[in-house]
């Protein structure tokens, strides 16, 4: 039990660089998102006779832990240096190995078009060149085409990706490509209540994006009919009950489309929408949960708070930010209703383990 409240207690952060160890930070800050290519990390010091910073240099490789648990693996990509009349400081950033899908292009000459694969085949094809592993978290063995501009960068491609297959990427501590499903972390130990362990809390309800009718439009292929062109045109609409004025939205799905699919995304398209339009903010003391665990993204999470009117009310952790600064360690969770992340997925009779996989990925909006 001492050793659990130690750990709970210390907060350090560790960086090792070139097979060195350094710590004793004045500030850090980490950040991990959901449904974002890289964490990141900064963290700083002042120069003094000994300089806690000196062997890192930008481009080298770093592990970033928090009390001996890795949180984050990837390249220092900024050292900076300044001064004043108070003394010198020191600052170093860094994100994960997949910093590099997100800003670079795919090595020229390289094939940048990949036929009939599964998602982890073909991530695993462009994170390839970069060194960079993928954990597929869903193992679907559905086939999809893969396709980019040899101009475009990777982190661009994947992105239309997701979007357009309803995949969910993120990355792990190793560094790693996550394909991933929303919730996946498990639940979180801890509740956030109001009086108890919140510090500050901020909620944003933004309509702007919110709909009172979403209508998706496509096109059946169907070679050998005789009926004209526009008799295979299809249309789907979804309604937002919570939209109290009428406003629409239209949207043209490219491809061999059917009633069916066509309906699921007009369905997704307004509760993602509806999900995004309530953002809530909370910032407690510590990196840790009562039980010891560090606060993770990805994680569902019951919030109690009369202030900002949620009782109860289950929501999902996208966005983890760990701050240490004179004030002392905090963490600040961004939290969203589920349907934020609501996914489509054609049927795929084939998905490992599961023969009857769901068409949709869900998170139950009921019990946490």
């Amino acid at each position: 039990m001492n050793d659990m409240l130690k750990k709970i207690s210390n907060n350090t952060v560790t960086l090792f660089v070139n097979g060195r160890k350094y710590e004793n930070w004045l500030d850090v800050s980490i950040a991990c998102t959901l449904q974002s290519l890289a964490r990141t990390f900064s963290v700083r010091s002042t120069r003094s006779k000994e300089d806690l910073t000196i062997g890192i240099q930008p481009q080298d490789e770093v592990q970033v832990f928090i009390d001996g648990e890795p949180i984050l693996t990837g390249y220092v990509t900024k050292r900076e240096v300044s001064y004043s009349a108070s003394g010198i400081s020191v600052t170093i950033s860094g994100a994960s190995k997949t910093v590099d899908l997100q800003d670079c292009c795919i090595p020229h000459g390289m094939a940048n078009s990949y036929k009939n694969q599964t998602h982890e085949q073909n991530l695993k094809a462009v994170c390839e060149p970069f060194g960079i592993g993928v954990v597929d978290q869903v193992k679907s063995v559905d086939r999809r085409n893969l396709e980019f501009s040899p101009t475009e960068t990777v982190g661009s491609a994947i992105t239309r990706y997701l979007q357009k297959n309803g995949i969910l990427l993120t990355d792990d501590e190793a560094g790693n490509l996550v394909i991933a499903q929303a919730g996946s972390g498990g639940s979180a130990h801890d509740k956030l209540e109001l009086g108890k362990n919140i510090l500050e809390g901020k909620r944003t309800q933004d309509v702007s994006k919110r709909f009172s009718d979403y209508v998706t439009l496509g096109q059946a292929a169907n070679p050998t009919s005789e009926l004209p062109v526009s008799a295979n045109h299809l249309k789907a609409t979804a309604k937002d009950s919570g939209v109290r004025r009428p406003r629409w939205l239209v949207k043209q799905e490219s491809g061999n489309a059917s009633t069916e699919i066509l309906q699921k995304k007009a369905g997704i398209i307004k509760d993602v929408n509806a999900g995004e339009s309530d953002i809530l903010s909370y910032k407690v003391q510590g990196w840790r949960q009562s039980n010891g665990e560090l606060w993770k993204v990805n994680t569902k999470i019951s919030i109690s708070d009369s202030l900002l009117e949620m009782k109860n009310i289950p929501l999902l952790v996208s966005k983890i930010g760990y701050s240490l600064s004179s004030s002392g360690s905090t963490v600040e969770l961004t939290c969203v209703l589920p349907q934020a992340f609501r996914l489509l997925e054609e049927k795929d009779s084939k998905a490992i383990g599961d023969s009857s996989n769901l068409s949709e990925i869900k998170i139950n909006s009921g019990k946490i």
